[in-house]
């Protein structure tokens, strides 16, 4: 008898769960910053190259002067690397996109993105003045709300607009969903909702 009831609870239990996951509706994801992530991954080993080129510039005194650097001339190597290090904290702020999916009902969805370029942060880190001015015409075009229709295969949501088909990956506990922003660069959205 109580393996019978185990066996019908855990039946309830994954009947729910799939129809949690399938009946979509009313939810809503969201990431602040994708960028985030990409940005953090780019430049993940900057502290160890730090390092590495603070050795380098104290080996190359020693080479050059035939003697250890004096307090003043580790500091001014110091000061050039907090610089340095300013600069590509300011490039991971410079560009910011943020992602909303709003699933209205049982087969439409709605996708936000909202792209940020810092000007003049892309300026001080060394951004051309040619590639910030694309990137901004390039985002001048783009549509920042896109309405779609949808439909749920296991745990995959997949959205299609004309030839063009997307899927998003939702997490067994539905409180996130994953996508590929391009071929390279995945994303993850909480669910606020």
């Amino acid at each position: 008898m109580k393996k019978n009831i185990i066996i019908i609870i855990a039946s309830l239990l994954t009947v729910v769960s799939l129809y949690a996951q399938s009946n979509l509706a009313g939810r809503k994801y969201h990431n602040a910053n994708i960028m985030a992530k990409e940005m953090n991954e780019r430049f993940k080993d900057t502290e160890k190259k730090m390092v590495e080129a603070r050795s380098e510039a104290i080996a190359k005194i020693e080479k050059e002067k035939g003697r250890k650097p004096t307090d003043a001339e580790i500091a001014e190597i110091d000061k050039k690397l907090a610089e340095g290090q300013k600069k590509i904290d300011e490039l991971k702020k410079g560009i910011t996109a943020s992602i909303t999916v709003e699933f209205k009902n049982e087969q439409d969805i709605v996708l936000k993105n909202e792209m940020k370029i810092n000007d003049e942060i892309l300026k001080a880190a060394g951004v051309s003045w040619l590639k910030r001015k694309a990137m901004k015409a390039a985002l001048a075009i783009a549509p920042s709300t896109h309405k779609s229709k949808y439909t749920v295969n296991g745990n995959l949501i997949i959205f299609k607009d004309d030839d063009e088909q997307d899927t998003l990956r939702l997490s067994d506990d539905g409180k996130y969903l994953f996508g590929k922003f391009d071929k390279k660069m995945n994303f993850k959205l909480t669910r606020i909702k």
